[in-house]
């Protein structure tokens, strides 16, 4: 009745999703919203691979994407920091 329909399925929603967030990564520029793409990319590999019914990976990638996604979130946050004090001490030397 409705081919559209048939195509809204869990495995072409997580592979637009993948597709979304692999797109925003590449096209992005701040840091803080390459890591947003970077959830929205891990949502639909765990929502592929719950499809091809490896529930077990799926489960172990559902608890570490959330581990990793807070270290590089720090890790981001250090390199901002260190980024302003480069700047500010080089400012420092040049002035007169």
């Amino acid at each position: 009745m409705y081919p559209f329909w048939d195509l809204i399925n869990l495995s072409t929603v997580s592979a637009g999703l993948a597709l979304i967030g692999a797109a925003g990564i590449i096209m992005l520029k701040k840091p803080i919203d390459k890591v947003i793409m970077l959830a929205m990319l891990e949502a639909g590999l765990i929502g592929m691979i719950v499809a091809a019914k490896y529930l077990d990976v799926a489960m172990a990638g559902a608890i570490f994407d959330p581990i990793s996604t807070i270290i590089l979130l720090i890790a981001i946050t250090k390199i901002n920091e260190i980024r302003e004090k480069k700047i500010k001490s080089q400012g420092d030397k040049f002035i007169a």
